[in-house]
């Protein structure tokens, strides 16, 4: 692999854990962690969704790069994505004229995108979340894209959920 990339991936993981640590605004990390991961595999566009205990709602808490109205196009059938994040399997959509887990193919050809990588993540017992990139055209992501969003995902649970215990510990009566 080129040392320039590695120096880029390098840095990028740096500079979300010293924004984690330094406790900066959970949106502003999650816009960071979403622009990174754009950037670095050249998609065009990425979200950070949330699927919490007893709702079967994917709530995007970080968008880069797509329309308000491709966002809320339900674009992806939900239910399908829903039980694949529960089980943790990655995925990967590079025909969306043709497969059956893409509701709404005509907002994804509005928005330019014919394929998608979704990463799940568990965030703690009963939060998941799903690392989705969208890109133009088909992506066959390599092992280094792979591992650096893997590691970008596991960043975003852990300040998703440091984020939570920083509300509830804010909440506690004394």
């Amino acid at each position: 692999m080129n040392e320039n990339i590695i120096d880029s991936y390098f840095y990028s993981l740096v500079r979300v854990i010293d924004a984690i640590y330094q406790e900066e605004e959970l949106a502003d990390i999650l816009y960071f962690i979403c622009s990174l991961g754009a950037e670095i595999t050249g998609a065009k566009g990425v979200t950070i969704r949330v699927l919490e205990h007893g709702t079967f709602d994917l709530r995007v808490v970080s968008s880069y790069g797509l329309s308000p109205e491709y966002l809320h196009s339900g674009a992806i059938d939900h239910g399908k994505s829903i039980t694949e994040i529960i089980q943790g399997n990655i995925i990967i959509i590079n025909d969306f004229e043709k497969d059956s887990r893409v509701q709404n193919a005509e907002a994804a050809r509005k928005e330019g995108i014919k394929a998608v990588i979704g990463i799940p993540f568990t965030v703690n017992e009963t939060t998941y979340s799903i690392l989705r990139l969208y890109f133009p055209a088909r992506k066959v992501p390599t092992h280094e894209e792979m591992e650096l969003l893997n590691s970008l995902g596991k960043l975003s649970c852990l300040a998703i959920e440091r984020a939570a215990v920083a509300v509830a510990k804010n909440n506690v009566i004394h």
